[in-house]
């Protein structure tokens, strides 16, 4: 708790107490396949009539960058190219197929499989290596939005570029969870448009996750007008969770839940497992986290939801690539 009282004031951000490197537990093959796909957030009219909110839509500041890089590391100098559309009505367009070059080649060695323990049950979800020994994810993914300390997830690994039950890069175990305190006081729906989560993960023989996958670049205060790749591995029918799968959408609306910023809304059909997976600019290129599957609302199935990635994404990010 002085932990989390410490940490609340900081720009909006909370963090779970540190778990010691003794008390990581890694999961076994068993483990991962009993595992059940974390439900994406669903979010209904009625959810949101409950509260009573004005939201408005930012004004783009120019856009900010931290560069990502590959395991041998190597900075991106740059930004994405905006390429803006002006929205689309359901079901808007995406372009959604399973991710068929090696898991281990960059920058895709740097999306992972998440496996953690919630409200007793065990679940997987998606996240990314964002520097050092941070990850990136959804904040539902590392607290259930209950507003309690009870609510953070416990024994929670990171497998980046996991396959079919395996996990060519190692198991990555929790050091510490961070998420904004919009979503750990209020969760869905109230909390939504701060649905974000990070953690510094424990190193590895010796060697930090971002030594070992690269890491994704960072940038928030963009336009909204953009395309993304969004990665992740859905669990739930039609998908099963042994494959990364990878969405490329442009923007097609806002999403209507309470707070401001607005939340982001693509095209996508992936399911259950998904959460926390990266939204991408410019992937393969400068590779930057703009975004990450967060929720859709309950009646369309094709379309999902990220925070909008202001100030407020930047300050948590900053706490995990320390």
């Amino acid at each position: 708790m002085a932990i989390e009282s410490a940490l609340r004031s900081i720009d909006g951000n909370i963090a779970s107490p540190e778990q010691s490197v003794q008390a990581a537990a890694e999961w076994t093959t068993e483990d991962f396949l009993s595992a059940e796909p974390y439900p994406v957030p669903d979010v209904t009219e009625e959810m949101i009539s409950a509260f009573v909110e004005k939201m408005t839509s930012p004004s783009a500041k120019g856009g900010n960058v931290i560069p990502g890089g590959p395991p041998t590391p190597a900075g991106q100098d740059g930004g994405p190219t905006p390429e803006p559309t002006a929205g689309y009505p359901y079901p808007p367009p995406y372009n959604q197929h399973e991710v068929l070059v090696p898991y281990t080649t960059y920058p895709y060695s740097t999306i992972g499989k998440l496996f953690f323990r919630q409200g007793g049950g065990s679940w997987v979800a998606s996240a990314a290596a964002i520097g050092n020994n941070g990850i990136w994810t959804a904040g539902h993914c590392v607290h259930s939005g209950n507003g309690q300390p009870s609510g953070w997830s416990t024994n929670l690994v990171f497998v980046p570029a996991y396959k079919d039950g395996n996990a060519p890069l190692g198991q990555f175990t929790m050091r510490q969870l961070f998420c904004r305190t919009n979503w750990y006081q209020h969760g869905n729906p109230g909390g939504l448009f701060e649905d974000m989560g990070a953690a510094i993960l424990n190193p590895l023989n010796g060697r930090t996750l971002s030594q070992v996958v690269g890491w994704l670049g960072f940038a928030w205060n963009f336009p909204r007008n953009q395309v993304w790749t969004s990665l992740g591995y859905p669990a739930g029918p039609p998908f099963n969770g042994a494959r990364m799968w990878q969405d490329t959408a442009p923007y097609a609306n806002d999403g209507a839940v309470p707070g401001s910023p607005a939340p982001i809304g693509i095209g996508c059909s992936m399911t259950g497992g998904c959460s926390g997976g990266p939204w991408v600019l410019g992937l393969a290129t400068t590779n930057y986290v703009n975004g990450h599957n967060s929720y859709r609302p309950n009646n369309q199935p094709q379309e999902i939801y990220s925070p909008y990635f202001g100030d407020n994404a930047r300050s948590l990010m900053q706490l995990v690539v320390v």
